[in-house]
């Protein structure tokens, strides 16, 4: 009797489980579907400056840029970067700088909201570090 009611409960739980994967996906879908037909827009590219990291660390290593602006950092090291706020290890300062790892030939990018003197490094090589001031 025990065996056969632990069985039930087993069937009505991989049920459940079932039910609630099989919400979760046509959920999701309905996401994507939402999205793709939301008609594009046409937005202005904001300006902004470049950095590149490079296996001797970032070139620039200090940039001013104004409110609002983007920076864009172009890995061409040879091997995977990080951009990471400081301080070091735990990158707590600026979290929306925490852009975390990119392979050689990507990049990653921000645009910087508020103005400020913004303090990074390469979390795989915390030594290479850089500086965006945002006036």
């Amino acid at each position: 009797m025990n065996n056969k009611f632990l069985l039930i409960i087993a069937a009505i739980v991989i049920l459940l489980g079932e039910f609630y994967l099989l919400g979760n996906k046509t959920k999701n879908n309905q996401i994507n579907q939402t999205a793709q037909k939301q008609p594009a827009t046409q937005t202005k590219p904001v300006e902004g400056k470049a950095v590149t990291a490079t296996n001797k660390g970032f070139e620039p290593q200090t940039i001013t840029i104004k409110t609002g602006q983007r920076v864009v950092w172009t890995n061409k090291s040879g091997s995977p970067v990080t951009v990471n706020s400081d301080v070091h290890p735990t990158h707590l300062l600026w979290p929306f700088l925490n852009l975390g790892q990119f392979a050689d030939g990507a990049s990653v990018s921000v645009v910087f909201e508020k103005a400020g003197k913004y303090t990074y490094h390469n979390h795989l090589n915390a030594s290479q570090t850089g500086i965006v001031t945002v006036e």
